[in-house]
């Protein structure tokens, strides 16, 4: 077993509920809570009905339950379900710079949970757990700029969640990580052009494929060792990096350090969303000439370096697009479902005031990033007016906190 895998696996068997922090477990309390908030919201959504139909075939003789219904199906398809109503809204939490959403791992943790009538102190040690790896590796390389898809962060934090669930040994924790890593680096097309449906379907695939990694360590299917650090293993594939050291007793879990999201967009255009908000009542859109959006770097590269971005056609560009999400709240003061929906996206209205918007990689702002999600907002009207709005920490961000009550609502 490679350095970097034994450093994962050895934090991921020595950690206990004991060694948590009263904040750590309220947090991950929180984001359960949220991130079944989500699964329900999207329970009608298209993609939702067709995972819940083809978990629906399959009931597996350890079953683990489909949210928001009494159906059973076998763990890991009952993830897949699961995680496609948790993703599809884009509304669970984010790392809040192009890193994913750590969250995606909750389909297949309360799979296992369930289906091996876990205990609440197991199930939140194992969330932490698949947390600080899935934050680990995004803290040591963002494999987004070489090409894969942040859906890899999910499987391989997920996976060893599971495993500690299902209190695997620890050659089988090591062959549940590697399991999932070497048949499933996913590709960064998900995410490019006009969007499909899969960009909401790629993390319950993720928290699918975990639970299938850990079924197979569990049953002594051994998996390469050195998967990290080996020929034509990890660092191959992303690059070199350095694996961050698990310092937990003198930090906080990486848990806590994630973003909640107010509106159901990706998270770069939480900013945005918030800035137009503060300052939509004082504009009639048929009074305004022009529209600039100044982002940084990896809000500009995700939501507004291609052309679809001004013409989405469908709902999963739509809610990547800072031109359409701005010209949605100007229109309509809100975002929500109903903001993305075909008719919404067709309206002459929003096709005509999406050509008036420009955005602009700024690389002052660039400078202030990751500790702040920056936008600057200027909106000129017909008489030459300007409308100014700034924000650097949207509500839910750990500087600008989601309250209790902000999740339960």
């Amino acid at each position: 077993m490679d350095a970097t895998l034994r450093k994962m696996t050895d934090f991921s068997m020595r950690l206990v509920y004991d060694d948590l922090s009263p904040v750590a477990i309220h947090e991950c309390k929180r984001r359960v809570i949220d991130t079944l908030g989500c699964a329900l919201g999207a329970f009608d959504a298209e993609p939702s009905k067709m995972a819940r139909a083809i978990a629906g075939r399959v009931c597996g003789k350890i079953p683990a339950r489909i949210l928001g219904t009494l159906e059973e199906s076998s763990p890991e398809l009952a993830a897949f379900a699961n995680g496609v109503m948790i993703r599809y809204l884009d509304l669970n939490d984010a790392t809040g710079t192009g890193g994913g959403h750590p969250s995606d791992m909750f389909g297949a943790l309360l799979a296992a949970a369930e289906s091996t009538r876990t205990d609440g102190r197991t199930f939140i040690t194992a969330a932490i757990i698949a947390y600080e790896l899935y934050l680990g590796f995004y803290a040591a390389i963002q494999i987004r700029n070489r090409g894969w898809d942040h859906v890899v962060y999910t499987v391989m934090g997920a996976a060893a969640g599971v495993a500690k669930i299902m209190n695997l040994d620890h050659q089988q924790m090591a062959n549940a990580i590697s399991h999932a890593l070497v048949p499933n680096m996913a590709l960064g097309v998900a995410r490019r052009g006009q969007l499909s449906m899969w960009k909401g379907c790629a993390g319950g695939n993720a928290a699918r494929n975990a639970i299938f990694a850990a079924q197979l360590a569990a049953e002594g299917i051994t998996a390469p060792g050195a998967v990290f650090e080996g020929d034509h293993g990890v660092r191959n594939a992303v690059g070199e990096f350095d694996w961050p050291a698990f310092e937990w007793q003198h930090r906080s879990f990486r848990l806590t350090g994630t973003q909640f999201k107010m509106y159901p967009c990706v998270y770069p255009g939480q900013s945005p969303v918030a800035a137009t908000l503060a300052i939509q009542p004082q504009i009639d859109p048929g009074d305004i000439e022009r529209i600039v959006v100044r982002t940084y770097l990896n809000a500009w590269w995700e939501c507004a370096s291609e052309p679809e971005m001004w013409a989405p056609a469908t709902r999963e560009t739509a809610d990547h697009s800072i031109p359409y999400l701005v010209s949605a709240v100007l229109l309509d003061g809100r975002i929500d479902s109903a903001s993305f929906t075909d008719e919404r996206r067709a309206d002459p209205r929003m096709r005509s005031l999406i050509q008036k918007v420009q955005v602009i990689h700024d690389q002052e702002l660039d400078k202030l990033t990751p500790a702040v999600d920056p936008c600057r907002l200027e909106i000129t009207l017909k008489n030459g007016e300007k409308k100014l709005s700034s924000i650097d920490y949207p509500k839910g961000h750990v500087k600008n906190p989601a309250s209790d009550k902000d999740i339960e609502n």
